[in-house]
């Protein structure tokens, strides 16, 4: 086993103080490693939930590509409806103008039914066969009875045009009746559909809203992460500093102990071969002495 290198005593003083630096790195340096493996921890936890948030905005985004095209299928419906819609304003619009059309061309006043005009005259007959009228009375009696006569034939003459009228006039009045209810329905279906296509445009705004604060978050993670990650690299090259000085430290406590071995083998090496006593207690004396002196102050007494 080679024997323990010793050093001088500026050479045991530099060991001394470079090991009290060498212990101050050691306990930083374990600090230093037990900060960066919270700063790692940290930088890892803002990444998952970088990740999370992340992944959170596909599921969202699909559902807005959902409700979009459900909002692009719905503006088409409404072009068709307000297209319907027009279209069955112009059939209204038709309708009513037919039928005023054929109101106007109405007889402003039509002769009484045969019925009225029949029971009329029998009125009139009855009071001529059981009153006894004067002259003029009688006269006008029969004039009128003349005249209602008369108007009883053209009324028959009327009766089949008046019905055809009236027929005619029922049909053009239920055809107004049906394009209006139609106009009506038409007129729902479209606002049905925009109703369907606004909501959908509001449910895109709120979800197109959550998607921008997921992104601001996702931003504030990315900062959040950015500085732990500057953070761990100045502990990172706080860390490297320190080891670079405990190889130093370490390497020049080496060093020393090397050469102090190196001179010890040198002077071995002069030494080497036969020695007398004389000499061998003069090498003692010398390393006895070395000693002392490393000890401090050596005072011979006489």
């Amino acid at each position: 086993m080679p024997a323990r290198a010793h050093l001088s005593e500026e050479a045991e003083k530099e060991e001394a103080e470079e090991r009290v630096k060498l212990r101050a790195l050691q306990t930083k340096l374990r600090d230093l490693r037990d900060r960066r493996q919270m700063a790692l921890s940290e930088v890892r936890k803002l990444a998952d939930e970088q990740e999370a948030l992340f992944n959170a905005r596909h599921p969202g985004e699909e559902e807005v590509e959902r409700i979009h095209a459900e909002y692009r299928e719905l503006g088409h419906q409404l072009s068709e409806a307000r297209g319907l819609r027009e279209e069955g304003r112009r059939r209204l619009d038709e309708a009513l103008a037919a039928a005023r059309e054929f109101r106007s061309s109405l007889p402003r006043q039509e002769h009484a039914r045969p019925e009225q005009i029949r029971k009329e005259m029998r009125e009139m007959e009855r009071r001529q066969q059981t009153t006894a009228l004067p002259v003029k009375e009688e006269n006008a009696l029969i004039d009128q009875l003349r005249r209602l006569t008369k108007e009883l034939a053209e009324a028959e003459r009327d009766v089949g045009v008046q019905g055809e009228r009236h027929l005619k006039l029922k049909e053009l009045e239920k055809n107004l009746a049906d394009r209006r209810a139609e106009f009506a329905k038409l007129n729902a279906t479209l606002e049905k559909v925009r109703t369907d296509r606004d909501a959908r445009m509001t449910s895109i705004r709120t979800r197109l809203v959550e998607a921008g604060k997921l992104v601001a978050a996702i931003r504030e993670k990315g900062k959040a992460r950015s500085t732990a990650m500057d953070k761990l690299r100045a502990i990172d090259m706080q860390g490297n500093e320190v080891e670079r000085e405990v190889d130093r430290l370490m390497r020049n406590s080496r060093d020393r102990r090397q050469e102090a071995r190196a001179a010890i083998n040198e002077y071995r090496r002069g030494v080497r071969g036969p020695m007398d006593m004389e000499a061998l207690v003069a090498k003692q004396i010398d390393e006895q002495l070395e000693q002392l002196l490393k000890r401090g102050k050596v005072v011979l007494r006489g």
